[in-house]
C-alpha cells in the first residue's frame, strides 16, 4: 500500500495544497497538487478539524517524514498513556469511540514536545566513550563527538534503540 512523502503542507486561497510525491513511484518527482479531501474538510468544518484530519493521516501512514507540527505531534501521541487504548498497530485493538480519539489527536496537537534530551553512550574497553551517531536497519554507527549523536526526546526511544544492541556497556544520557 502506498504513502504520500510529504515535504510541506500550506493553505492558499482556502485551499489545502501538498508538496508530495508517491512513495511507489520512482524517481520521487515532488509537486504542488491540492487535496481536495483537506480542502473540503476546511472550508466546512474548520482549521481545528483540518488540523486533526492532516494529524490522522500521519497516525494512519497515509502521510509520512517531514518535519512539522504533525510529525511532532504524532511523537506527543505515540508516547501518552491514553494512546495504547487506540493504537492500531497492537492486536485487537478497535476504535470504537472516534470523539475520544479525536480529543486525544487534539490534546497532542496542543502538547509540546519535551524539553529532554537523550543520547546513547558507549564505553569502550580503552575508555575510549563513542556515541550513537546514526541508526540504520542493519547496524549502528558510533563517532567520537558527542556534539554529532543522535538525540532522543524520551527516554523511552533511547532505551529501545539501546536494547537493539548487544553491547553490554552502553548507557542512556541526559544532555
Amino acid at each position: 500500500m502506498g504513502y504520500e512523502i510529504v515535504k510541506s503542507i500550506k493553505i492558499e486561497n482556502g485551499k489545502v495544497m501538498i508538496n508530495g510525491s508517491s512513495n511507489n513511484v520512482r524517481p520521487h518527482n515532488f509537486h504542488n497538487w491540492e487535496c481536495e479531501s483537506l480542502t473540503e474538510t476546511l472550508q466546512e468544518q474548520g482549521l481545528e478539524a483540518l488540523d486533526i484530519e492532516i494529524l490522522l493521516a500521519y497516525e494512519s501512514g497515509e502521510f509520512q517524514r517531514g518535519s512539522n507540527k504533525y510529525t511532532r505531534a504524532l511523537q506527543v501521541l505515540r508516547h501518552l498513556p491514553e494512546y495504547a487504548d487506540f493504537d492500531w498497530r497492537k492486536d485487537g485493538v478497535k476504535r470504537n469511540d472516534k470523539s475520544a480519539f479525536y480529543e486525544l489527536l487534539k490534546k497532542a496537537l496542543n502538547t509540546k514536545l519535551p524539553k529532554s534530551k537523550f543520547i546513547i553512550k558507549n564505553i569502550c574497553f580503552n575508555g575510549n566513550i563513542e556515541y550513537l551517531h546514526k541508526m540504520t536497519t542493519r547496524c549502528g554507527k558510533f563517532c567520537m563527538e558527542k556534539t554529532r549523536a543522535k538525540v532522543y526526546k524520551y527516554r523511552e526511544d533511547a532505551e529501545k534503540v539501546k536494547n537493539y544492541f548487544s553491547l553490554s556497556n552502553l548507557q542512556v544520557e541526559q544532555i
